[in-house]
């Protein structure tokens, strides 16, 4: 995988000439855009998917929603770090002892996390499929949200060597000397770890998905017709797996355009660097590698929108947030606007705001009682 170091470096050479306008909007404008919309919708994704109330849903589709939620979060740092490659283009940021070698390390933590975040979750949804009965007993939020930090705890530790080996060389962000080969065979193992192995993964796993997906559904018309106890009890099972199936193909199609966005750069990165052939060495393979790379960047902020148009679940809890979040500001407006007409009406009045909420909203501990009498407060309107 193209680290930072190599990215700052192909940013500023490729990219120098301001006199393309194709040039000038991926350096000053694609980013920009790319890193707001990410954060926006990284942020309503950790809002939604970290309510406490989703953890006791009942039904099996609980168990991607730790997978789902740490992925936004590492979505979200992978961006700020994007944010610091476009603010390099003013200020240098990047190019310093300490921000560089975090910057480097987190980058490549994130592309961990990103692509094994995603087997995860469609093994998952694999087992769902193919193993309806058993699913309630092995897939849990508890497990899931272990797994999910496992995989944060080895990403952190494989890549543990990156803060060693780079540096400030020449002015800029890049690997020392003495350790370029060995980043050169790391940057191959990389490529297998982030690239092959988890793609294969995920398009065996996905091929299996929809092939019992569609095997699902012929014997679910199959099975409308019969009624004697031992199908009913299968019909039973189905119906509940018709529940997660919603789930399985947001997932699926989560998988999948991760699959279709990545690929481009995964493939000519990887070529580039298991071939020795100087061919691909020129100036335009890199410049393809790199537009390739700046269309990568999509896989981190895509989520988002993803669910929104798939996912109906997701739709349904977010216009929840957002309507109670309305209610909330128009009810803290309403006050305000309510003590600012009592004050400027009676601007000597000494009657306090809080005197004025418990005439307003009553409630039960604005009355006491004192053996057999009743004590409520009142408020008089004083003469003027």
């Amino acid at each position: 995988m193209a680290n930072l170091t190599s990215m700052t470096s192909n940013y500023t050479s490729l990219l120098s000439t301001e006199s393309n306008p194709i040039q000038f909007f991926f350096t000053h404008i694609y980013l920009l855009l790319l890193v707001i919309a990410g954060c926006i919708g990284n942020g309503f994704v950790i809002i939604i998917f970290g309510q406490r109330a989703l953890r006791t849903t009942i039904g099996t589709t609980m168990s991607v929603y730790p997978f789902l939620f740490y992925m936004a979060i590492s979505d979200t740092m992978y961006l700020s770090v994007l944010f610091c490659l476009w603010l390099t283009n003013y200020i240098n940021i990047l190019h310093r002892p300490i921000i560089c070698q975090s910057s480097l390390y987190l980058t490549y933590v994130c592309n961990f996390i990103n692509a094994y975040y995603t087997v995860a979750f469609t093994a998952q949804r694999l087992f769902a499929v193919t193993q309806p009965i058993r699913v309630s007993y092995v897939l849990s939020w508890y497990r899931s949200r272990c797994l999910a930090l496992c995989i944060v705890l080895i990403a952190c530790l494989i890549y543990s060597y990156i803060p060693f080996i780079v540096g400030i060389v020449g002015g800029y962000c890049y690997s020392y000397e003495r350790f370029r080969k060995l980043n050169a065979i790391m940057d191959i193992i990389d490529c297998l770890i982030v690239f092959l192995i988890p793609y294969m993964m995920i398009i065996t796993m996905n091929a299996i998905i929809l092939i019992s997906l569609r095997r699902m559904r012929n014997n679910q018309h199959q099975l409308l017709f019969q009624t004697n106890n031992c199908q009913l009890k299968k019909f039973h099972v189905l119906t509940r797996c018709k529940a997660s199936r919603s789930m399985t193909k947001l997932l699926l199609t989560v998988s999948t355009s991760y699959l279709i966005v990545c690929a481009p750069y995964a493939c000519i990165h990887t070529w580039r660097l298991l071939s020795n052939d100087e061919r691909f060495q020129t100036k335009f393979f890199k410049q393809m590698e790199h537009y390739f790379h700046l269309i990568y960047h999509i896989s981190f902020a895509m989520n988002f929108y993803i669910y929104i148009f798939f996912g109906s679940k997701f739709r349904r809890e977010l216009r929840r947030f957002l309507i109670k979040c309305q209610i909330k500001m128009s009810h803290y407006f309403e006050t305000i606007n309510v003590y600012d007409n009592d004050t400027s009406i009676n601007p000597t009045n000494s009657l306090n705001y809080e005197q004025f909420q418990l005439i307003r909203h009553p409630t039960t501990s604005s009355i006491r009682t004192t053996g057999s009498f009743t004590i409520g407060y009142r408020w008089k309107q004083p003469q003027l």
